[in-house]
């Protein structure tokens, strides 16, 4: 009971909505094919049909089903939203109310009140899976009463008239039965599914917090396991050892306090300023955490060339590095503090470096 079109738009569905296929591309198909098939018996069964008004009560008899179709696999929501759930259940009594009174008196074909009955059946059986078990069975009711008021005027009997909707409500049991028992079924399968996804995430998290801290230990164990042996030891150190241990406590406090700034290059180029004499601090408040994946990285491989170069160029003062909370307009600031010039450089969540602040000491003097 739906066009031929592509449908192409993605809706948000719930869980029960899903776990059926509603909306699916197989069930738009489904639905077209019984749209061709309830054009083909209309046709058919109609074929003495000569009245320009009936053809047209019919035609519009097909509309109304068609309309309701499309909501019912296009409407998003669960349960399917009340007042989309009303107009569905009036274009089903439409479109059997039109058809059918659209038909000639007496029929002429034992298969011209099918299409519509059956169509009607279909889209209030959809209803009660899509969560409207009690508008579904209102308007089945609400059809046989027109039914068995029109099999009386066609002079075919009110009791032909409400046997010709009987059959159809051994589907609307089954679509109701779906709607009590399976749809909690189906949400607690997608509860189930949503807990194993945060399971595996929460895993995930803790095996990336696992691998730092074990390249933190290694670090460590590298760098400072040398010098703690030989304080245990109690051997002395010369001059340089001692500026050596010194850099090397500040680069592993930079892993700690830094460790989106905790890379090759920027370690290199912080090692070698403060060989210098250049007081480096660097310090990381989570800015980049928020940020996903590719934009992060992006932005960390920006931000660490530019620390790389701003350390070359320092030869002496202080120079101070700080990737900013998260929600600031900024993701970053470099400082650079030396007898000459103050400077100050700020950074774009992209990566982009704006040069905010510049001041030449010489001329305040």
């Amino acid at each position: 009971m739906i066009g031929t079109c592509e449908h192409d738009r993605d809706v948000e569905r719930g869980a029960v909505d899903s776990a059926f296929g509603i909306g699916s591309r197989p069930l738009w198909v489904t639905m077209a094919m019984f749209s061709c098939g309830y054009l083909a018996v209309t046709l058919y069964a109609n074929a003495d049909v000569t009245g320009v008004w009936q053809w047209v009560g019919i035609i519009a008899g097909f509309l109304f089903f068609a309309f309701g179709g499309f909501l019912i696999l296009d409407a998003p929501g669960d349960p399917l939203p009340m007042p989309t759930t009303v107009v569905i259940a009036v274009l089903a009594v439409a479109g059997v109310t039109t058809s059918l009174f659209s038909l000639p008196f007496p029929l002429t074909h034992v298969m011209q009140t099918g299409p519509s009955i059956g169509a009607s059946v279909i889209a209030l059986a959809f209803v009660a899976v899509r969560g409207r078990p009690l508008a579904a069975w209102i308007a089945s009711i609400v059809i046989s009463v027109i039914a068995t008021g029109w099999g009386h005027v066609a002079t075919q009997g009110a009791m032909w008239g409400l046997a010709v909707t009987l059959p159809g409500y051994a589907i609307m049991i089954m679509g109701s039965l779906f709607s009590l028992m399976l749809r909690p079924m189906a949400r607690q399968l997608y509860a189930l599914r949503e807990a194993n996804e945060q399971q595996a995430a929460l895993d995930a998290a803790a095996a990336a917090a696992a691998e730092v801290r074990d390249r933190r230990l290694a670090a460590l164990d590298e760098r400072a396991r040398p010098i703690l042996t030989r304080i245990a030891e109690r051997i002395e150190f010369s001059v340089e050892e001692v500026a050596v241990a010194r850099l090397i406590e500040a680069q592993l406090r930079d892993g700690i306090r830094a460790s989106d700034l905790d890379v090759p290059e920027v370690r290199d180029a912080a090692w070698r300023a403060r060989q210098r004499g250049v007081k480096v601090v660097l310090l990381d408040d989570g800015g980049l955490s928020v940020l996903a994946d590719d934009e992060a990285a992006r932005a960390r491989d920006r931000l660490g060339a530019a620390v790389v170069e701003l350390l070359a160029d320092a030869e002496s003062g202080r120079v101070t590095v700080r990737i900013h909370p998260p929600g600031r307009k900024t993701l970053a600031s470099l400082g650079v503090d030396t007898d000459d010039q103050v400077e100050l450089v700020e950074f774009t969540s992209a990566g982009a470096a704006l040069q905010t602040a510049s001041a030449d000491r010489r001329l305040a003097r």
